[in-house]
């Protein structure tokens, strides 16, 4: 590989954090062989040091013994990206596909139901509150891992909303691009929890919105009667995460049941279904990050697999051959430092990444 004649220049940068023990070439790349196996910080000053000279460090176990190779940087390019205006473009259609897609909701026989006839005023101020709270799942969400990215030092895109399907799912989620690669487990690990840590707070605020605000409290009778009225009108009831259920007895009401209506209660379900879903180790989703920070390749790649059983089993049978289709053609890619270990901190906050699971998830076979 040519270094563009900064071959002494590369040495004395690593030189300066290092310890240097061997250099040569191998399979065209050149590689140290340093004293120190406690690297992490020494390593993110190496990068630094070398991103200012156009190349990037990644540091390997080789026998018991630290390898850093150096190799030339290259900013990653995607042709569509170059189109600066997208990112706006994208916001406002799933804006409208969101807003759209509440209208439609908020215009369902099972709505005049529970609320009787209604005027498009007030379905239009339904549509309203379901795209403010949905958009700030999703805003939030990607802003988490913006704030991630930037404190670890790497650059990032703006975020690409995804626009849905009004009526079907109005928004597939929003994604950010990086601009570098993860320098180490910590920084991995931090990108991925970031985001669905955002999204599930905010989806438990929404929640406590709409238990507190909308939710209509009902006798057994009545519960049964509107229950069956929705029903022959074509309606159906989705079923509350643990989560919303543990919201839900905070504000019991003796001897009532709880109807939570509204598009706003539509928004809490989504955001928290789509965290428990981007939680799990598949393919590029944020839990993938998450476990390949704490696991080796191999045992990432069995969580991953008994992830996409769990998911089939639990009746996200197409979701989960998407997935699988689309992680065997997903290559592992780890940190930059594959070298150094997740922090003890961030192994206990993992903790609450399967908490957090646990209480967002609902099986689809109870659609």
């Amino acid at each position: 590989m040519e270094y563009y004649g900064e071959l002494e220049e590369i040495k004395k940068v690593v030189s300066e954090h290092f310890t240097i023990e061997d250099v040569f070439y191998e399979a065209g790349f050149l590689t140290f062989l340093v004293a120190e196996r406690d690297i992490k910080e020494r390593f993110r000053g190496l990068y630094r040091d070398l991103r200012r000279l156009g190349y990037i460090p990644a540091a390997r176990l080789r026998d018991g013994r630290v390898a850093i190779r150096v190799f030339k940087y290259y900013e990653p390019t995607i042709g569509w990206m170059r189109y600066r205006n997208l990112p706006l473009i994208l916001f406002i259609a799933t804006l409208v596909a969101i807003f759209v897609d509440g209208f439609i909701r908020a215009s369902s026989p099972g709505y005049e139901v529970i609320f009787g006839e209604r005027s498009i005023f007030d379905k239009f101020l339904e549509a309203s509150l379901f795209t403010v709270f949905l958009m700030l799942i999703i805003g939030l969400h990607e802003l988490g891992h913006l704030v991630s990215a930037k404190k670890s030092g790497m650059e990032a895109t703006l975020p690409y909303f995804i626009p849905g399907i009004p009526g079907m799912l109005p928004t597939f989620g929003a994604v950010i691009f990086q601009k570098e690669p993860i320098i180490n487990r910590d920084d991995m690990f931090d990108l991925g929890i970031s985001g669905p840590l955002m999204s599930f707070i905010l989806s438990v605020l929404v929640a406590f919105f709409v238990i507190k605000a909308q939710t209509i409290w009902l006798t057994e009778a009545e519960y049964r009667v509107m229950v069956e009225e929705i029903r022959k009108l074509g309606g159906g009831f989705l079923p509350a995460p643990l989560i919303m259920d543990l919201i839900i007895s905070l504000f019991a009401v003796p001897g009532r049941v709880p109807l939570i209506a509204g598009t706003a209660g539509f928004a809490a379900w989504l955001g928290f279904l789509v965290t428990a879903l981007n939680l799990l180790p598949i393919w590029q989703l944020d839990g993938s990050k998450i476990f390949r920070s704490l696991l080796t390749p191999r045992q990432h790649k069995i969580a991953s697999y008994a992830s996409l059983a769990f998911l089939a089993i639990m009746g996200y049978f197409f979701i989960a051959i998407l997935f699988l289709l689309l992680m065997s053609r997903a290559p592992d890619i780890p940190p930059l430092d594959d070298v150094s270990p997740l922090s003890r901190g961030r192994k206990l906050l993992f903790i609450a990444v399967l908490i957090m699971i646990a209480l967002s998830f609902v099986p689809a076979y109870y659609f």
